[in-house]
């Protein structure tokens, strides 16, 4: 995996709070009941996600993994007593294995080894489990295109890959693939609009229309 976009805490907790509305809408799309699950976030960043899940649904335990050593520092100090466990890695940690769900948010597009990732996520879950993956990072967003385009060589990004190559590398993986729309309710104005961010409209129709959650069962 790429190295995550963790510079320092203070960053770090102000993007897991322009991410909590995303989040929410994850939970409030998704068709599994996490409650009592054993649940795997790959490329957790701070823990975020994990908490909200665990505070949430009372999940049976959480584990997270990420490449970014600082932010899985703060991840394990954020976590409390909640069930959750933290290492730093760009795969999948060895033994870590039997997962009902797996989560990741805005990943899939910084792979530049997408056919192992979806190779260690099918290992890692159960029978019947579920990896639902949310991207907003592919071909069919214009916003993103452009992003893309404008930091593909600073963020040493891999080509901008299309929704239907995406769900490929995962049915050759052993997947069943399906797609949904996020249940977005409001998007926050600030950091959305002006000063070289673009228009809301714009934004909003990246999240209504163009930031999916797929879904990846395992048989």
């Amino acid at each position: 995996m790429t190295q995550t976009y963790w510079q320092d805490a203070a960053a770090d907790e102000a993007m897991q709070e322009e991410h909590g509305f995303v989040w929410r809408a994850m939970l409030d799309t998704i068709d599994v009941d996490p409650t009592g699950k054993r649940v795997l976030d790959a490329g957790c960043n701070q823990g975020g996600f994990l908490r909200l899940v665990a505070d949430r649904f009372a999940i049976s335990e959480g584990f997270g993994y990420d490449p970014a050593s600082g932010a899985i520092e703060d991840a394990r100090r954020l976590a409390g007593a909640r069930p959750l466990t933290f290492e730093v890695a760009d795969t999948v940690p060895e033994g870590w294995d039997g997962f009902d769900m797996a989560f990741s948010h805005e990943v899939l597009y910084l792979l530049h080894d997408l056919p192992g990732h979806a190779c260690g996520l099918f290992d890692a879950l159960a029978p019947g489990g579920v990896y639902y993956a949310v991207i907003g990072v592919h071909t069919g967003s214009p916003v993103m295109v452009k992003w893309h385009r404008e930091n593909v060589d600073a963020l040493n990004l891999p080509p901008l890959n299309d929704i239907e190559d995406v769900i490929a590398v995962f049915e050759r993986a052993g997947f069943a693939a399906a797609a949904a729309r996020l249940a977005v309710r409001f998007v926050p104005a600030a950091g959305h609009h002006g000063h070289g961010r673009g228009r809301l409209l714009d934004w909003l129709d990246y999240y209504y229309d163009q930031k999916l959650l797929l879904r990846f069962t395992r048989p």
